[in-house]
C-alpha cells in the first residue's frame, strides 16, 4: 500500500469508528448517514487489509490491527488540525471552541467553577466541559477526548503518564469536619474522637480513599455509619447528625455555612492532598490550549492567595 492510495479523508472516519467502536455513533459524530459511513468502512478495510471491527455477542469491538491505529491516526490528525486546519493565533474573545476537563467534584467546585467566573468575560463564546474522573482518562488523553485532567498526584504513575506534560495546580490538606452544633464542635480532631462517635466514609467507586488510607497505616479505628462515593456530599450530610468526617480544607470552608458546619484541626497526619493537570504533549505548543492552562494557573494562583480558601 503506498501513501497516493490512501484518500486522507477517510483517516477522520477511520478516527470516530475507533472513539466510537459503533458504525451508528461514529455516523452521529461525524454527522454523516449510516450507509455512508458503513461504505467509508468498507473502503478502509479494504485499504487497510483488516476488518478492523468485528462483531462480538451483540457489540462490536476493535481488531488488534485497529488497537494499534488508535493513536496514530490522532496523532496524524492533531497535527492536521494544529498546524494546517487551526489558526495560529488564538482570540479567546471571539474563539467558539469548546474544551474538555476531566476532574473530580471537589476540582469542580475549588478550581473550575472559579475558573468559569475568570473566563466568562474574557472568552464569552468559549465552553467548558466538565466529565468526571473515570479508569479511561489516559486513552482519553491520547484520543483528545479530554483537553486536561486534574488529578490527585498520589493515583497517578509516571509511567503511565510518559506521554504527557503536566504542571501542578493545587495543594490541600485534610481536616475533620462536624455539624456546627456537634457536641465537640470547637475541638480538635484527634485518634478519640474518630473512635468515639459515628464516622462518615468517603469511598470512590475506584475503591481508593487517599483519607482512609491514612488513617489506616495510623490504626485509628473507626465506626463507619454511612458512605458517600464524592467529596462535594461530604459536608451536606452531617447536619443534625453526631458524624464526623474528614474533609479538603478549602471545600469545607467553601460550603461551611451552606452545609451548617464547623471544621476541626487534626491532630492525625494527614498527607498533603496535590493536584496536577495532565494533557497530551502534542497540545504543548496549541495556542487556545496553552491560553486554558494559563487560565487554570492564574485562578489557582488567586484561589492560594484567597482567605476563603486556604488556612
Amino acid at each position: 500500500m503506498k501513501l497516493g492510495q490512501v484518500d486522507l479523508n477517510l483517516l477522520v472516519v477511520l478516527d470516530a469508528l475507533l472513539r466510537e467502536q459503533n458504525v451508528t455513533r461514529a455516523a452521529e459524530r461525524l454527522h454523516m448517514t449510516q450507509p455512508a459511513t458503513s461504505t467509508a468502512l468498507s473502503r478502509l478495510r479494504k485499504v487497510l487489509g483488516d476488518p478492523l471491527l468485528i462483531k462480538q455477542g451483540r457489540h462490536m469491538r476493535l481488531t488488534p490491527r485497529a488497537e494499534s491505529l488508535i493513536e496514530p491516526v490522532r496523532d496524524v490528525l492533531a497535527t492536521i488540525e494544529q498546524t494546517i486546519v487551526r489558526p495560529t493565533e488564538f482570540d479567546p474573545a471571539s474563539n467558539r471552541r469548546v474544551f474538555t476537563l476531566c476532574a473530580s467534584d471537589y476540582i469542580g467546585v475549588v478550581l473550575i467553577r472559579p475558573l468559569l467566573g475568570r473566563i466568562a468575560s474574557l472568552a464569552p463564546d468559549i465552553r467548558l466541559n466538565l466529565t468526571s474522573i473515570h479508569e479511561r482518562y489516559l486513552n482519553a488523553l491520547r484520543r483528545d477526548e479530554v483537553d486536561l485532567a486534574i488529578l490527585p498526584d498520589r493515583l497517578t504513575g509516571i509511567d503511565r503518564l510518559i506521554e504527557c506534560s503536566s504542571t501542578p495546580v493545587l495543594s490541600d490538606r485534610f481536616v475533620g469536619a462536624v455539624w456546627a452544633e456537634h457536641p465537640r464542635a470547637g475541638e480538635r480532631l484527634t485518634a478519640e474522637l474518630l473512635s468515639e462517635y459515628p464516622y462518615l466514609a468517603y469511598e470512590p467507586p475506584a475503591g481508593y480513599s487517599v483519607i482512609e488510607e491514612d488513617l489506616e497505616q495510623a490504626g485509628i479505628p473507626r465506626r463507619v455509619e454511612a458512605t458517600v462515593t464524592n467529596f462535594t456530599l461530604l459536608p451536606f450530610m452531617l447536619a443534625r447528625t453526631q458524624l464526623v468526617t474528614v474533609v479538603p480544607e478549602r471545600l469545607g470552608r467553601r460550603v461551611a455555612a451552606a452545609a451548617e458546619i464547623t471544621l476541626l484541626e487534626p491532630d492525625i497526619e494527614f498527607r498533603p492532598l496535590r493536584q496536577s493537570a495532565y494533557w497530551h504533549s502534542r497540545h504543548d505548543a496549541d495556542p487556545g490550549h496553552r491560553w486554558l492552562r494559563e487560565q487554570l494557573l492564574s485562578t489557582a494562583h488567586s484561589e492560594a492567595l484567597d482567605p476563603a480558601s486556604t488556612n
